[in-house]
């Protein structure tokens, strides 16, 4: 791919990940806060992804398609798509030693080189966000099949808690993330039947205190919070998009 092929939003995510983000100790940071969720998440990935079995599916980024192998699932076909070489290289390795044979392309997800209705699944992990949410999901829609269907996991805009960790740590991010706002949830709603999995409210503080307590982040304070997040979820629905994470299911309108 040429640069002059994508957007200079594009061309400064596919520099700022050539270069590398400076990942590993937020990632650890929030080990706590997030072992319940990542667990839940677990669950539904193996409910979600058996309809890839045997389909037709698109990653939009390069490092979540491990997903299906840790599932058994063996699509007909799985490509994976990054603006990064140094991601798309990354994935490249790692795919020699799995079962599965991903074909991995250069590519910007704002402007998807397929043809319409191509895909049977589309998904991606912390990816929209980095995208112009709204042309990505427009792009989804075009290579999905009719009732295709999607699955994301990304981080929300509204937390009061997460906007501070975001300005605190800038070298974790790229400067043109976004995490997704009301009007990004609103168009997901529009294009697809989607489910919404709410994650970390009460677990982002007390995911804190717990790794200065506990050294297993499977202890009884973080499961106790973890359930408190899921009824509070369920009893007051406004408050969920204080929530710092979404993990979103759905097929094509």
């Amino acid at each position: 791919m040429e640069a002059d092929n994508i957007s200079e939003r594009s061309e400064r995510e596919r520099q700022a990940h050539n270069e590398g983000l400076q990942r590993t100790g937020y990632y650890s940071f929030f080990k706590h806060t997030r072992y319940h969720y990542i667990q839940r998440q677990k669950r539904l990935q193996k409910e979600f992804f058996q309809c890839a079995n045997g389909k037709q599916v698109l990653e939009l980024g390069t490092n979540s398609w491990s997903v299906l192998e840790r599932n058994e699932i063996k699509p007909a076909s799985l490509y994976g798509i990054n603006i990064s070489e140094k991601e798309l290289e990354l994935g490249i390795q790692i795919a020699e030693t799995t079962f599965l044979s991903p074909r991995f392309l250069l590519m910007d997800a704002n402007r998807l080189a397929f043809k319409d209705n191509t895909f049977d699944v589309v998904f991606g992990g912390g990816i929209l966000h980095h995208l112009d949410c709204i042309s990505a999901l427009d792009e989804v829609c075009r290579v999905l099949k009719p009732g295709g269907k999607i699955f994301f996991i990304e981080p929300l805009a509204i937390n009061p808690i997460a906007k501070l960790v975001r300005w605190l740590t800038p070298r974790v991010r790229t400067a043109d993330e976004q995490p997704l706002r009301f009007r990004d949830l609103k168009a997901i709603k529009n294009r697809f039947h989607a489910q919404f999995y709410y994650e970390e409210l009460l677990s982002v503080p007390f995911g804190v205190l717990s790794k200065l307590l506990f050294k297993d982040p499977a202890n009884w304070l973080m499961s106790l919070v973890f359930k408190i997040d899921l009824a509070l979820d369920r009893w007051i629905p406004p408050l969920r998009y204080m929530y710092r994470h979404v993990v979103i299911t759905g097929s094509k309108k």
